[in-house]
């Protein structure tokens, strides 16, 4: 039987997972990884701009729960890999190679929930590029995403086209809540850095880090030295935070990732077919399994809705919460 995440007779623990990750990264002192963020909170122009108003209203913590129980009781991003892997449309994203976690991601100033995966993709038994392509755009299809991101912060060819980035690390753990709270705080130094066009992060855990105490920020669409000039300060202004990217001289600068932005138009593709065309197959059988999961999200989430709108979000996460199994 082929392996998984979480494999089909073990439940493996995120936890478990990360300390895995870590002694393997170790292990091979030459590993690179690729990092996927794709969001469960899906796109306005599916569930409706009404609708998501209310979701990203209901603040980032309830969002974080959700989404925990999302991946860990209804199994989502697990569902979608056996879907992948039975229709052989996978074959080397597998537990020794991938760990995934509810971590912070923010874009054009608003900071939400997403799954964060953390895939090796040298080395022995890495996952291919190919995989990864084809398991971002999966999950853009299932969770009713307008766009997803997969990049590496080693190796500048891979994906679609290079951009600059720079990481900001933080001392200790960091929450989500936290890494909102330091996106916003950039925002007052440069609003175009927060809410312009493009800006953005991920949290993520960084080279050998135990934990997600660090964030990405890829460039937006403003000038590299203003990017950089405000980022930095932001870092010198609040505590614990550190500008990590930096030349030989010490002084804050950029690296060049590799990265790809999959996407889909629901407007002018309502059935998903700009993510569906990158699985590299046609499969009756693959195409009617994702479908059922896009249905699956799209009950929680509408589940989601009604406990917020009904004040009873939290009766909901902790009592009510249904996965709605197809």
């Amino acid at each position: 039987m082929k392996s998984t995440i979480t494999g089909r007779r073990t439940a493996f623990s995120r936890i478990a997972l990360l300390v895995l990750l870590t002694a393997t990264l170790r292990a091979h002192t030459n590993v690179t990884v690729t990092y996927i963020s794709v969001e469960p909170i899906p796109t306005g122009d599916v569930i409706g701009a009404e609708a998501l108003a209310v979701l990203e209203g209901a603040g980032y913590r309830p969002l974080a729960r959700w989404s925990e129980r999302l991946l860990d009781d209804c199994n989502i991003v697990q569902h979608v890999i056996d879907a992948l892997d039975d229709a052989g449309a996978l074959s080397s994203v597998n537990r020794r190679n991938t760990e995934v976690a509810v971590a912070a991601g923010g874009f054009e100033g608003i900071t939400n929930p997403s799954f964060v995966f953390t895939v090796r993709d040298s080395g022995r038994r890495a996952a291919s590029a190919t995989d990864i392509n084809v398991l971002d755009n999966a999950l853009g299809y299932v969770l009713n995403q307008g766009g997803t991101a997969h990049f590496s912060l080693d190796n500048a060819g891979a994906y679609d086209f290079p951009l600059d980035y720079a990481v900001v690390s933080f001392r200790g753990e960091l929450s989500g809540r936290e890494a909102k709270a330091f996106f916003d705080h950039l925002g007052t130094i440069d609003e175009a850095l927060w809410s312009g066009d493009f800006a953005g992060f991920t949290q993520i855990a960084f080279q050998d880090a135990h934990t997600n105490n660090s964030m990405v920020f890829l460039q937006p669409a403003a000038p590299l030295e203003q990017f950089v000039r405000g980022l930095s300060r932001a870092a010198r202004t609040w505590p614990g935070a550190t500008y990590v990217t930096r030349n030989e001289q010490g002084r804050p600068t950029t690296a060049t990732a590799g990265i790809a932005f999959p996407g889909n138009d629901w407007v002018a593709f309502p059935d998903g077919d700009q993510y569906l065309a990158n699985l590299g197959t046609s499969s009756p059988q693959l195409l009617s399994a994702l479908a059922a999961l896009r249905q699956q999200h799209l009950r929680i989430v509408a589940d989601l809705v009604d406990a917020i709108e009904a004040d009873r979000l939290q009766r909901y996460l902790t009592h009510r919460f249904s996965c709605s199994a197809p």
